[in-house]
């Protein structure tokens, strides 16, 4: 005789409410990150020949436009920690969104010079965008999900633009730009619309805006000066590093070594592919055995795999299989970051943190491509090898890390 009756239909019925009230808000965040990555990928793809095919700028003009871009993510970075915190993560992720908005009119403008200031609206609305979803998502989301969740999250913009960059250059061959940046001036809207009405809001963000933005940003300084703040902020920044070397120099690279476009597709398509499954792979193994083991297997990788291309560079097999390897390792230490974050910081200040954390990725991202193209004109495997190097301090701070929160010395107030 069994234990257990089969539940009845209505108590099928309750379960599957309660399931669907727990989820509901993981769900729609997750489908806000595929439209926001539709609205924005498009943007970031076609912006260049945007710039130099329409506007009339010179590489070196484009760029310095898109180099500015760069500079305005860092400001917003900080900025937003502190904006997220005040008025909440989901206002910050709405707000983000109609900056995409904004960001979209640069293709429907014939002035140069208010088509550049547009654009910089799009690096300033992305910091938005990346702060008050990720501040969301650890809100919504229990600590041992999270690493699965994150890497969800991250994909979110990866399928977005595959869905997206196809579609977008049919408009352009068809319609031309107007089009192009009306539909996704719609876009941006219609999910900036849909954010505000439906996506709930979990905790009272209307408590938020009691604390003077005086105090929050005295309160700034102090969690930017305690030690462990510093480590996760390194612990971001020197990976980074290297992701910002092999964004620029790869593609270059096989170019110069096969001279064929369809070369660096695949490495795009590979490192994509495998990367995206990292991701999930270093989430749940996160979840189940805890953050550390995740983090400085993926640190090890990267040294490694850049190592690898540095001593390998002339063969183009070097790219496909180190360079993707390495791709794997800095996407996984992406999806971690979140999880870091929770494991050191208090739940009033984790939007600060994130912002002063998002703050050193673009900046990584920045100095890595400078320094990159610096350094390979003095030895071509020089960069990769510079950064190997310069992470291997940074497997020593994640054995720091770690060992301050298993001795609870974290310094949170």
């Amino acid at each position: 005789m069994p234990s257990r009756l089969p539940p009845t239909s209505a108590e099928f019925r309750r379960r599957l409410l309660a399931l669907w009230s727990r989820w509901w808000p993981v769900i729609l965040l997750l489908g806000v990150q595929l439209l926001g990555g539709m609205a924005l990928s498009p943007q970031r793809a076609f912006i260049p020949v945007y710039l130099g095919e329409q506007l009339g700028y010179t590489a070196v003009t484009v760029s310095l436009c898109i180099a500015a871009g760069r500079v305005m993510g860092v400001v917003s970075s900080a900025f937003g920690g502190m904006l997220s915190d005040a008025l909440g993560h989901r206002r910050t992720l709405v707000l983000g969104l109609v900056g995409f908005a904004v960001s979209s009119l640069t293709f429907l403008v014939p002035l140069p010079w208010l088509a550049v200031l547009l654009w910089a609206v799009s690096d300033l609305a992305a910091g938005f965008y990346t702060l008050g979803g990720q501040g969301y998502l650890i809100d919504v989301t229990a600590p041992s999900r999270l690493g699965m969740f994150s890497a969800f999250y991250y994909w979110g913009l990866v399928i977005g633009g595959v869905l997206s960059n196809p579609i977008a250059g049919a408009v352009l061959d068809s319609a031309g730009f107007g089009v192009f940046g009306a539909s996704l001036l719609a876009l941006s809207l219609a999910t900036a619309v849909g954010t505000a009405l439906f996506l709930p809001c979990l905790r009272d963000e209307g408590s938020r805006e009691a604390s003077s933005w005086g105090s929050l940003l005295a309160g700034y300084s102090a969690i930017a000066r305690r030690p462990v703040v510093v480590v996760l902020a390194l612990l971001r920044f020197l990976p980074t590093c290297y992701w910002g070397v092999a964004t620029v120099l790869i593609p270059l690279l096989i170019n110069r070594l096969t001279g064929t476009k369809m070369a660096v597709a695949l490495y795009a398509v590979l490192s994509q592919v495998a990367a995206s499954l990292a991701q999930l792979a270093a989430g749940r193994a996160a979840d189940r055995w805890g953050p550390k083991g995740p983090t400085l297997t993926a640190l090890g990788v990267l040294v490694l795999s850049a190592t690898g291309l540095a001593g390998s560079v002339a063969h183009l097999w070097s790219f496909y299989t180190f360079g993707v390897l390495a791709a794997c390792a800095a996407w996984s230490l992406s999806s971690l970051s979140p999880r870091l974050v929770v494991e050191a910081t208090a739940a009033e200040e984790r939007g600060r943190v994130l912002g002063i954390v998002h703050t050193f990725w673009n900046v990584g991202m920045l100095v890595g491509s400078l320094v990159g193209g610096a350094l390979v004109d003095l030895a071509v495997g020089l960069p990769f090898f510079a950064t190997a190097a310069l992470n291997l301090a940074t497997i020593v701070l994640a054995f720091s890390f770690f060992r301050s929160i298993e001795k609870g010395r974290l310094g949170v107030e």
